[in-house]
């Protein structure tokens, strides 16, 4: 959506004293881990953009509150499975052998939008050093999220989101469906479903001084059914979240092990 289209749609301007009031409206207290998924241009115009969506964020869960996002960045994944677009099977080879490896610090972010891209880059946020699927976090326990970000199974236990289940910690989908909903891929690792499937995978890391290409297991994800289990987690654990609008955006705040143990058994009676 261009910038005049999103001026159009808005009625005022967001700023970051209104969305603060509205995360805390939605039940954001200090002291709360929160996984946040975002849509920038789906909160309407925001007076200073994505600074002041991550500013407001960090001020609700102040003193003592931690914000983590995903930064993924599958541009980084093999080139032969590419889809949106794919590349000639020609280039393959050249492009692993040339690619440069995953770098903290300067890898960007693929499809995520651009507040986690921004966020990736402010003053003490620690980012998982996984070569896709990384996540990134600020505040006390942004550490504790983050450090040993397994190879094997990125989004399965040991990772931030099985972190995030240890803390007790929270989802935000600020101007996003549960089609977003990473931590919904953690159900998938624990839940026992039909037709669940490992897959390879691989991707360039830092080794040394050179670049190395590196395989590693994961599970076959699959996203097509979130929105159907997030409505019927709504449907049937209506005290486990809230919903409400912030600017032109639906948002929803999530009791993030609440979910995961309803989903682990809605996909085991409902896959197949």
């Amino acid at each position: 959506m261009s910038e005049a289209a999103i001026i159009a749609s808005t009625a005022e301007p967001l700023t970051g004293d209104s969305i603060i009031h509205g995360l805390q409206d939605l039940g954001v207290k200090p002291g709360m881990v929160i996984l946040v998924h975002s849509s920038l241009s789906s909160l309407g115009w925001v007076c200073g953009g994505a600074l002041t969506v991550i500013q407001a964020l960090e001020r609700a869960v102040s003193p003592g509150g931690t914000i983590m996002m995903p930064t993924h960045s599958t541009q980084h994944s093999d080139p032969a499975g590419w889809q949106n677009p794919p590349v000639p099977k020609s280039w393959v080879a050249t492009l692993k052998k040339n690619f440069p490896p995953y770098d903290p610090q300067r890898s960007a972010t693929r499809g995520m939008g651009c507040i986690p891209e921004l966020f990736r880059t402010q003053p003490g946020v620690i980012r998982s050093r996984h070569p896709l699927y990384s996540f990134a976090a600020s505040g006390p326990k942004a550490r504790a999220l983050t450090s040993a970000h397994p190879l094997d199974y990125a989004l399965g236990p040991g990772s931030p989101l099985s972190r995030l289940y240890d803390l007790d910690g929270y989802i935000l989908l600020l101007g996003v469906g549960n089609s977003s909903n990473s931590s919904l891929h953690l159900a998938e690792y624990l839940a026992d479903y039909p037709g669940k499937e490992e897959c390879i995978e691989g991707a360039p890391r830092q080794h040394g001084n050179h670049s190395e290409w590196v395989t590693f297991k994961n599970m076959k994800l699959n996203e097509d059914d979130f929105e159907e289990l997030g409505n019927s987690f709504e449907w049937e654990q209506p005290d486990a979240y809230r919903k409400q609008t912030i600017g032109c955006a639906p948002v929803r705040f999530i009791h993030q092990r609440r979910l995961i143990d309803f989903a682990v058994s809605w996909m085991k009676e409902n896959r197949n």
